[in-house]
C-alpha cells in the first residue's frame, strides 16, 4: 500500500503559518520599541538644545 503523506503535509504548512505570524508580531514589537526609543532620543536632544 501508498503511504499518504497529506497529514504530514497538512502540518507542516500550519506550522510553517504560525511560524510566520509569530514573526510578524515580533517584529512588529520591535518597530514600535524602536520607534519609541527614536522619539525619546529625539525629545532628549531636543530639551538639550533649549
Amino acid at each position: 500500500m501508498k503511504k499518504r503523506h497529506n497529514m504530514v503535509a497538512r502540518t507542516r504548512l500550519a506550522n510553517s503559518g504560525r511560524r510566520r505570524q509569530l514573526l510578524k508580531r515580533l517584529h512588529q514589537k520591535v518597530n514600535i520599541r524602536r520607534q519609541q526609543f527614536q522619539l525619546h532620543e529625539n525629545h532628549s536632544d531636543f530639551a538639550e538644545a533649549c
